[in-house]
């Protein structure tokens, strides 16, 4: 009894290992998890990058009002400049609540360079998680550079090294304009 036994498993373990059902499906098993955070991590990417142009599209436009003088003569005060960015930005995310908006000018290009804050700092941080705001577009003739950050907060799994603030837990996207006013 005990040979019928183990002749019918051999003959089954010889029948097993000769076949090659479910291959398809254990081959899959090991490449579909790589492959899904792949995927996910192109289209996170893309969709970061698309954010980062809309917000740098939203900086030139709203830029524009500084530089022609709008601001000054339309009275714009730094929530309503902040809405013109949005106008453009706001598309994707948003803006209301997740942008920061810094405006400033210099009596030259050396001495705005010399004062314009790091990207990285011009946004909430968690020392402060309410910058202060800087509104000052400058008249006519002057220097000026407009300043606007995001911070999109990752939703894949492993994407922390390209994280600059939070910890890494997030990346600031950043738009960015300087430019010199027109003689308004």
């Amino acid at each position: 009894m005990l040979k019928k036994i183990t002749r019918c498993l051999r003959q089954a373990a010889a029948q097993w290992k000769k076949s090659e059902r479910g291959s398809a499906a254990v081959e899959f098993a090991l490449v579909a998890g790589p492959f899904i955070m792949v995927l996910g991590t192109l289209v996170e990417t893309g969709l970061m990058m698309l954010t980062e142009h809309a917000i740098q599209s939203g900086v030139q436009d709203a830029a524009r009002l500084v530089r022609t003088g709008q601001v000054k003569s339309k009275n714009l005060d730094a929530t309503a400049f902040k809405a013109s960015v949005c106008n453009t930005a706001g598309i994707i995310i948003n803006c209301s609540t997740g942008v920061t908006v810094y405006v400033n000018s210099a009596v030259n290009f050396a001495s705005l360079a010399s004062s314009l804050p790091s990207f990285t700092n011009v946004g909430p941080s968690t020392a402060t998680p309410n910058p202060p705001v800087v509104f000052t577009p400058g008249s006519g003739s002057q220097p000026a550079a407009v300043i606007a950050t995001y911070d999109w907060t990752f939703s894949m799994w492993g994407m922390t090294p390209f994280g600059n603030v939070q910890g890494g837990a997030a990346r600031r996207l950043v738009g960015f304009a300087i430019f010199q006013n027109e003689p308004f």
